[in-house]
């Protein structure tokens, strides 16, 4: 991909829009037509039988569910899945529509899946899509970053000073807190100050808070226009932290291993299309989602994805979760994830 092209012709547009996909990481339950889990565990002792599944794919992070269903890998691991598209609603929401069995498989982000399953919500993980990969190639889509002018030139310049975050507890917030931690600043010589993401820019420049953490087109256009970067994300302190997940209900996880196992294999050869084919990806962008063509096309970077999920990435977000009193001290990324999943 060529350098980037400045974005303010059509910023506006693609910063309403993305600020409503990036707000959309839980999803609600489904209408239409759909298998019920006890149905698709019924072709389980029978592999080559086709088994039905309802999938529920969100707003971000698409690309190989869509290539999966497009393409015919879903179809190829013995799988006739129903794939929708999901509304808002909150992984309250998701979770209780995947108990009931009105979607078998449901996406959403790795944060909001450890909340659920910490307060004993009965899903699990069952499947990676998106973590923070240490080895990407390329600059970061996310990070700290601070306004024109600004006197914070690294992390230990925040003592004293105010952090910008789209939430409280959030994979921002675990990320910033990690990054102190690793340069031996004292959590509470910084305040978080939760500002909703399309929101945060501003209040960095006119002085609200003194560094943001963001990411996408909101890091992309405010670099553009004159913000630097203190750190570059995810990627660098919580290298491989989960970030979009596969989750389904423990009774259906238990009672229809080979739909998950063929679910795997489906959405692992659409992993690596989608890794090797850019073009194809931005294809199911522009046909899928509102965001800007010109955005789309030159400026999005686009993510290596993989549906594995590293143990240690995930006990390091653990490990800040269980710092920062989120989660209890005795959850585990065994009772996280499902063991077809490890």
């Amino acid at each position: 991909m060529g350098p980037r092209r400045p974005l303010r012709r059509w910023r506006k547009t693609a910063i309403a829009t993305t600020a409503a996909l990036s707000l959309t990481a839980v999803f609600a339950g489904c209408a239409g037509s759909s298998t019920p889990a006890s149905n698709a565990g019924s072709s389980d002792a029978d592999a080559p039988e086709v088994i039905s599944m309802t999938v529920a794919r969100g707003a971000v992070t698409i690309e190989n569910s869509i290539l999966a269903h497009e393409k015919g890998f879903f179809e190829d691991a013995g799988l006739d899945v129903d794939l929708q598209v999901t509304g808002g609603g909150g992984g309250a929401a998701t979770n209780s529509a995947l108990i009931a069995g009105e979607m078998d498989i449901a996406a959403t982000d790795a944060v909001t899946a450890v909340r659920a399953i910490n307060e004993r919500m009965p899903i699990v993980v069952v499947a990676g899509t998106k973590s923070a990969d240490p080895n990407q190639e390329g600059e970061a889509s996310d990070g700290l970053i601070v306004p024109p002018g600004s006197p914070i030139k690294d992390w230990s310049d925040l003592r004293g000073k105010k952090v910008g975050i789209p939430e409280l507890g959030g994979l921002p917030h675990l990320t910033v807190v990690a990054a102190l931690e690793e340069n031996g600043i004292p959590l509470d010589e910084v305040e978080f100050v939760p500002i909703p993401v399309d929101a945060m820019v501003a209040a960095a420049a006119n002085g609200q808070v003194d560094a943001i953490f963001t990411f996408s087109i909101f890091l992309l256009q405010a670099v553009d226009n004159g913000f630097t970067r203190v750190g570059t994300g995810v990627r660098e302190f919580l290298p491989y932290a989960p970030q979009v997940v596969w989750v389904a209900s423990r009774e259906y996880a238990e009672k229809n291993p080979v739909a998950l196992e063929r679910f795997l294999e489906g959405l692992r050869e659409a992993t690596e299309f989608s890794n090797a084919n850019p073009d194809e990806v931005r294809r199911v962008y522009r046909e899928n989602t509102e965001l800007p063509p010109p955005f789309v096309d030159n400026v999005m970077m686009l993510d290596v994805l993989s549906v594995e999920l590293d143990k240690g990435g995930w006990d390091r977000m653990l490990e800040v979760m269980k710092t920062l009193g989120e989660v209890r001290d005795d959850l585990t990324y065994e009772e996280l994830v499902w063991e077809g999943a490890r």
